[in-house]
């Protein structure tokens, strides 16, 4: 009987295998560019076409090879970067597996360029799908210049699921991005389409972060650092005043190594504590470095994964200094416990002192005769549209429970904790999401105004210059025409500037940047995470930044139009991402509830 049982030729084996290393364009890149910085390269050019789909080319001045070596790196688990088991625990280098230039090869035409210090001439192979066409030697710079080609040319089907150019261009450029900020002493180039994105020059960790981004977003930056015998922790974390609805611009590194841990996420949010908002996300740039014994980055081929020691330590160290750096900058409450009168002291870094007890709440007398004052003095007033409501929770509904009129009582409708609005019906309550609701009413318009091309814009007297990333100018002059559907006016200008000369009338006059650029992030993250169609990410986008928010003071007259408004939508009760937007509560239920019935 025959055997059903076969060992796999080579060939196939390593298509196998190239599928845990290279899984899109991204994914070369990544291992080219970390190849260039582990052979000692200072300055490094990354060349891309189709988003990395037809050519992708990363060339360096590093230590480069000799033939015999050239030869040797195409085969599977061959590598310069550990001799044995033991140096396992002692990785400094980004590469180790000797997998990605055999992987890469196996799913693409390759060719690479390699010369020594040492030699006159330099040697260059072809390749291609594993199959070497050709090894001459050939005149070029000391260094490494390795292009690949058409990925997955022999591989159709995983060719057939890669996304779009933009989605596949912006995983590159976000690789690019990790890399250059945790390697500012090298300088690199970036080139996409024969267009120059980045030309940076080596440089300081500052000014490498403004020239990937903005000076506006470094000046949003605090310094964290602390350094003992065991760990050295270094980097910069946004103000609480510049949070972002994503986690775009968050960065963990590991002795330069680009990783994510969820539990280390978590610790950034902790030294916050209640200085952020659920559901907003800091930026940050947070380098640890310790000795390699101490961690295991050999966990899974990506290398985006590494294990510590002792996280519980790293956890803490973490969480202590971005305490310790929002407290040296005037920005949270150092708590301090009386044991002998049992309650707690909050200091401002300021001076000025609060008293807690022992469950942390305020319990001064003073603001508590200051919302009786407040609340008498609104009462006073003829019209609820004359109130000043003093922004102290639950008072609006105070308020405006004291300050009905019987010409009012027809449609009853006040806010709750600036997050719902509550209404009274004939059959019972009717509660509405507020920031629901308004998406709902933004989502629909957004789609009618993108198909018709008909967005009203509402011109700025003045207009307004913002500076963008690389990434956000490149998408925003992409996405023009739909955005000036959107009701957005503005002009392209050099240096990734953008002129707002008008915004639709459903933005604030003085929100123009925030919107424009929360649109353009939140367009961003959408792409990401729900691959939806264009206009259809756009119309969310525009809706989820524009609504108003949870915290966000509504009027009598607002509450009502916002209600109208709602009710005028093909999908009343629903959010675009499937939340209800309204809840009911009739009579009956009440009344069983209170055992009325």
């Amino acid at each position: 009987m025959d055997s059903r049982i076969i060992i796999l030729p080579q060939h196939i084996a390593n298509k196998i295998a190239a599928g845990e290393v290279v899984n899109r364009p991204e994914s070369a890149v990544k291992e080219l560019l970390e190849n260039s910085i582990d052979a000692e390269a200072d300055r490094i050019t990354l060349i891309i076409k189709d988003a990395g789909k037809s050519l992708m080319q990363v060339t360096d001045n590093g230590s480069g090879m000799s033939e015999e070596d050239a030869r040797l790196c195409f085969h599977r688990h061959s590598t310069s970067k550990i001799r044995n088991a033991e140096d396992l625990d002692n990785i400094t280098t980004l590469g180790f597996r000797g997998e990605a230039l055999s992987s890469i090869a196996a799913v693409s035409q390759m060719e690479m360029k390699t010369r020594t210090k040492d030699e006159s001439v330099g040697t260059q192979i072809r390749i291609e799908g594993t199959e070497v066409k050709e090894i001459t030697k050939v005149a070029c710079e000391k260094g490494t210049s390795v292009t690949v080609k058409n990925l997955f040319f022999n591989t159709p089907a995983r060719r057939n699921f890669l996304k779009s150019n933009q989605t596949e261009f912006r995983h590159i450029y976000d690789t690019f991005v990790r890399i250059a900020i945790s390697h500012p002493d090298i300088a690199f180039e970036f080139i996409n389409q024969d267009d120059k994105l980045f030309t940076l020059e080596s440089s300081a960790i500052q000014e490498r972060i403004k020239n990937l981004f903005t000076e506006e977003f470094f000046d949003s930056l605090l310094p964290i650092q602390f350094e003992n015998s065991l760990i050295k922790l270094t980097g910069y974390i946004s103000k609480p005043g510049f949070t972002k609805k994503t986690k775009q611009e968050q960065f963990f590194y590991l002795n330069k190594r680009f990783f994510r841990n969820n539990s280390l996420n978590f610790a950034v949010y902790s030294g916050y504590d209640d200085l952020i908002e659920k559901g907003d996300y800091p930026s940050f740039i947070i380098s640890i470095e310790t000795d390699p014994s101490k961690v295991d980055v050999n966990i899974h081929p990506s290398k985006l994964e590494v294990r510590f020691e002792d996280e519980g330590m790293i956890f803490g160290l973490i969480k202590s200094s971005i305490k310790k750096s929002l407290s040296e900058n005037r920005l949270i409450f150092d708590i301090g416990f009386d044991e002998q009168k049992g309650e707690r002291k909050g200091t401002e870094t300021g001076g000025e002192k609060f008293k807690f007890d022992l469950k942390g709440d305020y319990i001064s007398k003073q603001t508590t005769s200051l919302k009786q004052d407040v609340i008498e003095k609104e009462l006073s007033r003829e019209t609820e549209d004359e109130a000043n409501i003093f922004e102290l929770p639950g008072l609006q509904e105070t308020i405006f429970e004291h300050k009905k009129k019987p010409e009012e009582e027809k449609f009853n409708v006040w806010q709750f904790q600036k997050k719902y609005i509550i209404c009274e019906t004939e059959v019972g309550l009717m509660l509405i999401d507020q920031h629901a609701a308004h998406e709902r009413i933004l989502y629909e318009n957004a789609q009618k105004w993108l198909q018709s091309k008909s967005g009203f814009s509402q011109q700025l007297i003045i207009p307004i210059k913002i500076e963008l990333s690389k990434i956000d100018y490149m998408l925003i002059k992409e996405l023009t025409e739909e955005l000036q559907s959107l009701g957005f006016n503005f002009n392209l200008k050099e240096n990734d500037e953008v002129e707002i000369t008008g915004i639709p009338p459903e933005i604030k006059v003085g929100e123009e940047q925030t919107i424009l650029k929360d649109l353009i992030e939140q367009y961003k993250e959408y792409g990401k995470e729900l691959q939806i169609e264009k206009k259809d990410n756009l119309a969310k986008s525009f809706a989820c930044r524009g609504a108003v928010k949870t915290g966000d003071l509504l009027q009598k007259e607002e509450m009502i139009k916002l209600i109208d408004n709602l009710f005028s939508c093909e999908m009343p009760y629903v959010c675009p991402h499937g939340r209800p937007t309204i809840v009911r509560i009739n009579t009956e239920e009440l009344d069983k509830r209170f055992q009325r019935l």
